[in-house]
């Protein structure tokens, strides 16, 4: 009953919301939205709840419901214009994830940690790329390309493949305030894969070049970029993690408000410089955390100050899936996902069988590395500006629809291990 009362209020809602963007200027409805976006997803997903899906699913199943693909009330136009709120949550939510990489913790774990990794990155890369160039004549788009292009978007497929959403962990770690061995594994293992990948994905795509484009080749101009991106980000990171040492130590008033204002510099940063957002916000989180004494402040102040912007970032993400795109590429991108599932699942146990690890960890540890999300979105948008015309175009939307699986899926293979090890204690 409670569910439909919730549904009720939700129509209403954006009945209201209809009529305002009627009757008012396109301005003020899109200052509207974000309150609408906020109650509506709230409602939906605490109901959501109570059938044990995580509020995540929740947050980005409306979203589809309400985007374009749905009853388009909320719009391409729209998002467009709120998109400054999704970069303050990946700075948020990056900042947060380098925060919670304690060195007490992986030195606590640090032979897991390296046995997982190691598995991961080197399982799941060379699998999928072999798979895809074993079963290149049985993919639909696959087996209508030459060996070349085959060889070069299965390098692409096999780096994205090892990309793993910061944010859908934290936001599962949040929603279920975990604690213990799995949960801190699993984060560290997550951060330390993004930041991996961000680091080597310019020179993937530079090799990748090399199949894809006949004219490239390996160049000085390529390592000059990739330095570039990779010095600046870190050391813009360095910068900022220290400005926020100095306030939270000397200062302290107003914390969450400060950190909101550090996110806002660290999104803008990234544009005006062409860094990675991800990687500058995450290298400041280490820095407060293994540098100071203020990362639980740190961290306190985001909680207090995140959940608005937590919801309008995964309610985007389902609002901005193609379903359209899904069908296009359905064979491939299933093949795709169930590939990448099998040798994270492979990758991992080998991982930790080496070294040694229990069961739980051999066998169920690898849930918590599904989902995908910001990272291989970037990494999708960074391709397709990188191979204009249909290369990238392609391979964007073949990526697109692996995440929109992998993103569904993961909190719910993420919240089943972490209560099926007890370390929920929402």
């Amino acid at each position: 009953m409670n569910f439909i009362y919730s549904l009720i209020i939700i129509i209403i809602i954006w009945g209201i919301n209809e009529s305002f963007r009627m009757l008012g200027v396109q301005g003020d409805a899109t200052i509207a939205m974000i309150g609408v976006v906020l109650l509506s997803s709230y409602l939906f997903a605490l109901n959501l709840k109570k059938a044990k899906l995580p509020k995540l699913t929740g947050y980005m199943i409306l979203g589809v419901i309400i985007g374009p693909v749905g009853f388009n009330l909320l719009d391409y136009h729209t998002m467009e214009n709120l998109s400054f709120l999704e970069n303050l949550a990946l700075a948020l939510i990056a900042i947060t994830a380098g925060g919670e990489l304690k060195y007490e913790k992986i030195k606590a774990y640090k032979k897991t940690i390296v046995g997982m990794f190691s598995g991961q990155v080197v399982i799941v890369f060379t699998g999928l790329f072999i798979s895809l160039l074993l079963f290149k004549d049985y993919l639909p788009f696959f087996s209508t390309l030459d060996f070349d292009l085959v060889v070069g978007f299965s390098i692409l497929f096999a780096a994205t493949a090892l990309s793993i959403s910061p944010a859908t962990t934290i936001g599962i770690i949040t929603e279920l305030r975990a604690k213990g061995r799995i949960t801190d594994i699993v984060l560290s293992v997550t951060v330390i894969k993004s930041i991996f990948l961000v680091l080597i994905f310019p020179l993937v795509v530079g090799v990748a070049k090399i199949f894809l484009i006949e004219t490239t080749a390996l160049n000085i101009d390529l390592i000059f970029e990739v330095a570039y991106h990779i010095f600046g980000s870190i050391g813009s990171g360095i910068v900022i993690g220290i400005i926020i040492i100095w306030y939270l130590k000397y200062i302290k008033a107003e914390r969450s408000l400060f950190i909101l204002g550090a996110a806002i510099l660290i999104a803008e940063v990234s544009i005006i410089f062409d860094f990675e957002i991800l990687l500058i916000a995450i290298v400041t989180g280490i820095i407060v955390e293994n540098f100071s004494a203020q990362g639980e402040s740190l961290i306190d102040g985001i909680e207090q100050s995140s959940l608005p912007l937590y919801i309008i970032f995964f309610c985007f993400a389902g609002a901005g899936l193609h379903l359209e795109t899904l069908k296009q590429a359905f064979i491939l991108t299933l093949f795709v996902v169930l590939m990448r599932m099998f040798f994270l699942f492979l990758g991992n146990y080998a991982g930790v069988m080496a070294v040694k690890g229990d069961n739980l960890l051999k066998k169920s540890s690898w849930m918590g590395f599904i989902a995908q999300a910001g990272i291989a979105l970037g990494l999708a948008s960074v391709i397709e500006d990188t191979f204009p015309g249909e290369i990238g175009i392609q391979f964007k939307t073949i990526l697109i629809s692996s995440v929109i699986i992998n993103e569904f899926l993961g909190p719910i293979f993420f919240k089943y291990i972490l209560i099926k090890a007890k370390e929920d204690t929402a």
